[in-house]
């Protein structure tokens, strides 16, 4: 049976920033060397947790290009592709394939949604005019949109995409999909709290934003679904829900960006729109921290080290 390329874990990683807000390829370039030496099977910079409208077009080229030649091969790197304009995600795409990405995770029409049908050409058309593996983003409750398993089905079938990323809490939705799509789709869940479900139900990985933070972690919790120890990897998910609870307790990735900080780690803040938290938010961080300490989740001293 044929694997997928894009499978296993891949974080969606946040963008590492300067005190004074300029990208910090230094430290992205630890970042991703860290989640490689952590067992990640692949690498999604810019995406949401990465702060994708939040950069102009010339610093999203520079992080997937920064993002490329660290990871040297070594694993698959997709770049977000998060415009909301046709012309302007096809300019996106071609320029993250001129630096060398392996895919590209691109988000279904938000502002101007389209019907189904028209999703259906947008992929197809971008396909053709992009030329890189395209990896259908599904996530309604941020764009006020989604695919139904028949346009996935048909856009596997037309060549639009290899893949997707699934962030809908819709489990039957999920479970149509998988049953509709081949093998070698890349079937991939975006939902932190649903990864054990969606792999038991045909997941062949997941593109997960606290990946970031506890790779080796995750890892463990993908190759326990991947056996079929679903209860396993349901106790080893449940075990995260205070985490998982902070790193979402405010739009993604400012909790995030800040556990970091407290975890050693310096990645710097967010961009507006976004607030870095206020004090009872970073106590509350500073209190799960902590507890990820005492269960061993973390390592004071592993974290880009």
């Amino acid at each position: 049976m044929p694997k997928p390329l894009f499978r296993g874990i891949m974080p969606a990683i946040p963008t590492p920033m300067q005190p004074d807000g300029a990208i910090d390829e230094a430290r992205l370039t630890d970042f991703v060397h860290f989640l490689i030496r952590e067992g990640a099977s692949g690498i999604v910079p810019i995406g949401g947790t990465g702060e994708y409208t939040a950069q102009s077009a010339s610093e999203r080229q520079r992080v997937v290009a920064t993002t490329v030649k660290a990871a040297a091969g070594r694993v698959p790197v997709v770049a977000g592709v998060l415009s909301t304009g046709y012309a302007d995600a096809v300019d996106a795409g071609r320029a993250f394939t001129d630096v060398g990405a392996d895919g590209l995770l691109v988000i279904t029409p938000y502002y101007a949604r389209g019907s189904q049908d028209g999703m259906r050409r947008y992929f197809a058309s971008y396909a053709r005019d992009v030329k890189n593996r395209v990896l259908a983003y599904d996530i309604p409750y941020r764009t006020g949109v989604g695919l139904t398993p028949q346009t996935i089905v048909a856009l596997e079938a037309d060549g639009a995409i290899v893949g997707m990323k699934a962030c809908n809490t819709d489990v039957a939705h999920f479970n149509e999909v998988a049953a509709g799509v081949s093998a070698d789709f890349a079937l991939l869940s975006g939902e932190d709290g649903l990864f054990p479900t969606h792999m038991a139900l045909g997941a062949c990985g997941g593109i997960i934003a606290s990946a970031s933070l506890l790779p080796a972690y995750w890892v463990r919790m993908y190759e326990l679904a991947a056996k079929g120890e679903t209860g396993a990897a349901i106790a080893a998910q449940r075990r995260l829900l205070p985490v998982l609870d902070t790193i979402f307790s405010d739009v993604n990735p400012g909790p995030m960006k800040a556990m970091f900080r407290m975890a050693g780690a310096d990645i710097g803040g967010v961009r507006l729109p976004l607030l870095d938290p206020d004090q009872a938010a970073l106590r509350r961080i500073g209190e799960t921290t902590e507890m990820m300490y005492a269960q061993g989740l973390i390592d004071r001293t592993a974290l880009f080290s």
